[in-house]
């Protein structure tokens, strides 16, 4: 945003992507300083590229994150109260059945029916810690959910057991899935990080750093610190009286700060043009000999930022339930949010009037046929 009057030592204002530096001005007031240091046009061509690119990628990962986040306060607002509404429903149908077989009237095979219906619809409510769902459980069927429980965590316990190596789980008794599962994680973690300290390990014997790769891993970190300091030199918020600059001084230095700590040279660069740093100023991190251990930061910095966007896709395809192969944006989270939410109140509608049916004695008989034709 604008600001009120101008900095006497610097005219710092926030830009827009219209009036960025590129880097090909960078590199040019270099060339026009030391012609013989200046990456060739190839070298410069590619570095060019990848910094375009890389500014394409961390824009795309922010719009994912803002859509994301979002679409999680629509979906929030929507789905979980759909969902306590149908679990009332649910519930209510199991306390009702209960109460329903208090009656006489009921044949033996209706009987049984209801009881398996009060165990099975009973049971979500049980395992997410509903006491009373657990009660009825325990009273309508032949085996106690606890018990039910130990099966199931002895049966998984001896499949992953077989299939992980005897060492997982010895001499362990679980008492349920949640239990062996806990297990499973802290195992293979375990293993993980003991296979990454084989590797290291194996990788820290076989490579010694060659006279090149230490010259080009000094190379980036001089130029990372060059850049850095011109910025913090610029950035300093102290040195300001005028409380938005300071403020605004202030943010860019604390992003400044984490894309050092994280070696991430585009957003240095990106931090330069913000702060309106000359050109002339910072070509020193670009000379010719540095240039190639820029280049090869530049690409895992892309690799990075497509990682990135795949776990943030990954992580709201899960959240949301979204289909695998959907490709996330706008249109597609408000189409599938939408349709979503029809087939909840459908159910919803469904519930209710089973509810409302199963209280007479014609409609629970024409419900209980239709739970055994399911």
């Amino acid at each position: 945003m604008p600001l009120n009057r101008p900095i006497e030592s610097q005219p710092l204002q926030p830009l827009n992507n219209k009036t960025s530096t590129s880097t090909t001005d960078l590199l040019n007031a270099l060339s026009a300083v030391e012609q013989d240091t200046a990456p060739d046009s190839l070298e410069q061509a590619e570095f060019d590229l990848l910094i375009e690119q890389g500014k394409t990628l961390a824009a795309k990962l922010e719009t994912l994150k803002v859509l994301v986040e979002q679409h999680r306060i629509l979906y929030n607002n929507t789905i979980p109260v759909l969902q306590k509404k149908q679990d009332s429903l649910r519930r209510a149908m199991v306390l009702w059945l209960d109460q329903r077989l208090k009656g006489d009237d009921l044949t033996a095979r209706q009987e049984r029916l209801m009881r398996r219906l009060i165990c099975s619809i009973g049971m979500e409510f049980a395992l997410a810690g509903d006491r009373v769902m657990r009660a009825l459980h325990d009273v309508h069927s032949e085996e106690s959910l606890a018990d039910i429980e130990r099966a199931q965590a002895a049966e998984a316990h001896a499949y992953l057991k077989e299939a992980m190596g005897e060492e997982f789980g010895e001499d362990k008794v679980f008492e349920n899935l949640d239990d062996v599962l806990h297990a499973k994680f802290d195992f293979m973690r375990k293993e993980a990080e003991a296979r990454a300290r084989n590797r290291e390990a194996k990788r820290a014997k076989k490579k010694r750093m060659s006279p090149a790769d230490l010259q080009a891993a000094e190379d980036v970190e001089s130029a990372l610190r060059s850049l850095y300091r011109k910025l913090a030199s610029a950035l300093h918020p102290d040195r300001e009286s005028d409380e938005e600059v300071r403020a605004y001084k202030t943010k860019l230095m604390s992003e400044a700060n984490t894309a050092y700590e994280r070696r991430d040279l585009l957003a240095l660069l990106e931090l330069q043009t913000k702060a309106q740093l000359p050109a002339a100023t910072l070509t020193s991190a670009l000379l010719r000999k540095k240039l190639a251990a820029l280049t090869n930061l530049m690409r895992e910095r892309l690799t990075a930022l497509h990682r990135e966007i795949r776990d943030h896709e990954l992580q709201a395809t899960a959240e949301f339930v979204l289909p695998a192969s959907m490709m996330i944006h706008e249109a597609s989270l408000k189409h599938h949010l939408n349709s979503r939410k029809r087939e909840m109140l459908l159910e919803l509608r469904r519930l209710n009037e089973e509810l409302t049916s199963v209280k007479t004695d014609a409609g629970l008989k024409r419900w209980l046929k239709e739970q055994t034709a399911d």
